[in-house]
């Protein structure tokens, strides 16, 4: 009597994974094309990187954690540059090792989505959700740059999945979590998916997920305080992101590209250092303060200005690019994910399993949250774009039900 669904679900599991390895191809092809064939005739546009690729170098030279001269512990996280410092003293400072990992790492994001929206959605919907995934232009951009967003997001995905399922450990999140601490201050933002375990008194796995997220900062934390009496948890940079994002803000708009702006707040800052009679040569910490003061002076006297702008952004920071031509694809291209997110999230919430429920709740509460925040602190479509394989699953709750409905 067993034998039909019994061969039902083998013929399932064959053909998701036949699907997880044409996603994973194709994810890796489109990465690996676009890193070693088109991104070498781009690379002079986007300048040379947030110094992460420098630190690896002196670690891996024996340099010690440092960036122009500099310790750099307080403006850098540790993993993603020890990452590549492995790379470096390996296989010499050369791009292509890196690269290859962060292909590797975007094609598994890939098929992370492809399992995750097969739980409640047809097998067409789920493989065209991760091949918008596996082609999104962002995601191969960062695929090709000695930047943290592709490991990060491929983080940020496994944390949303373990945390949808019913009975998660707090273990496994809470080493997620931790994880991605160690490589972008704003994952602080990721601790806004424990509500929903929060509403349903969850403190035991949430106490257990604290302590793991502890255990993994935990070196870092210790090895600051012994070398630099501080911790050093997060990086001293939001002073400077809320300069940048009220710059920014100023001078792009519905239509106006980013292009150098953030290049240009960066000399405005200096200049308004020099102003103060704060040396360039001084602590990151005092520049990062300087410019923090110098922004919330700014709202202070504008709060009616800062508020629109914010406002504003909730939506510019979806499709807000270097140029025109960027803005206009992500314009389509995240207004068409976003707008079938709404109705897409609403059919999730109304589901009859628990883990559609739950994927839904916490993946609503990351992109409002990824959103406001950069709306305010940096407001661009590369500090959003973690989110968007969520946005990705949740457009993808508009097709007709699968499994769990």
């Amino acid at each position: 009597m067993a034998a039909g669904p019994q061969r039902e679900q083998g013929r399932l599991r064959r053909s998701d994974l036949k699907d997880a390895a044409i996603v994973f191809t194709l994810g890796m092809i489109a990465r690996v094309i676009f890193c070693f064939l088109i991104y070498p005739h781009l690379a002079d546009r986007f300048g040379p990187g947030d110094g992460y690729d420098v630190i690896a170098l002196n670690i891996a030279r024996g340099n010690g954690y440092v960036l122009d001269g500099s310790p750099a512990a307080a403006e850098r996280l540790p993993l993603y540059p020890l990452l590549l410092a492995v790379s470096y003293f390996i296989l010499g400072a050369r791009a292509w090792p890196w690269q290859l990992a962060q292909c590797l790492c975007g094609a598994v994001t890939c098929v992370l989505v492809l399992g995750m929206v097969r739980e409640y959605a047809s097998r067409a919907t789920s493989v065209a959700a991760a091949t918008v995934c596996a082609l999104h232009p962002t995601l191969l951009l960062y695929a090709a740059r000695p930047l943290t967003e592709t490991l990060y997001t491929l983080l940020l995905v496994l944390f949303v999945r373990s945390l949808s399922q019913p009975a998660w450990r707090g273990r496994s999140a809470g080493s997620l979590l931790g994880l991605q601490l160690l490589i972008k201050s704003s994952a602080f933002l990721d601790v806004a998916a424990f509500i929903p375990s929060l509403c349903r008194m969850r403190l035991g796995s949430l106490a257990r997920a604290g302590a793991w997220t502890a255990l993994v900062l935990l070196p870092w934390l210790a090895w600051n305080v012994w070398a630099f009496g501080e911790p050093h948890l997060f990086t001293a940079t939001s002073g400077r992101a809320l300069y940048h994002g009220l710059y920014i803000s100023r001078f792009a708009s519905w239509t106006v590209p980013a292009g150098d702006l953030n290049r240009d707040a960066e000399l405005a800052l200096w200049q308004d250092l020099e102003r103060a009679g704060i040396s360039p040569h001084a602590n990151v910490v005092v520049r990062d303060r300087f410019a923090g003061q110098a922004a919330r002076a700014w709202i202070a006297v504008h709060p009616y200005e800062s508020a629109r702008l914010w406002m504003r952004n909730l939506l510019l920071t979806w499709y807000l690019g270097r140029s025109r031509l960027s803005m206009l694809v992500y314009f389509v291209l995240h207004g068409v994910l976003l707008a079938a997110a709404v109705p897409g999230a609403v059919r999730m919430r109304a589901a009859s399993d628990p883990r559609t429920r739950e994927l839904a709740s916490i993946a609503i509460l990351l992109i409002l949250a990824y959103t406001v925040f950069h709306a305010v602190a940096q407001p661009a479509v590369r500090y959003v774009l973690p989110v968007v394989p969520l946005v990705i699953a949740l457009a993808a709750g508009i097709s007709r039900p699968s499994r769990s409905y």
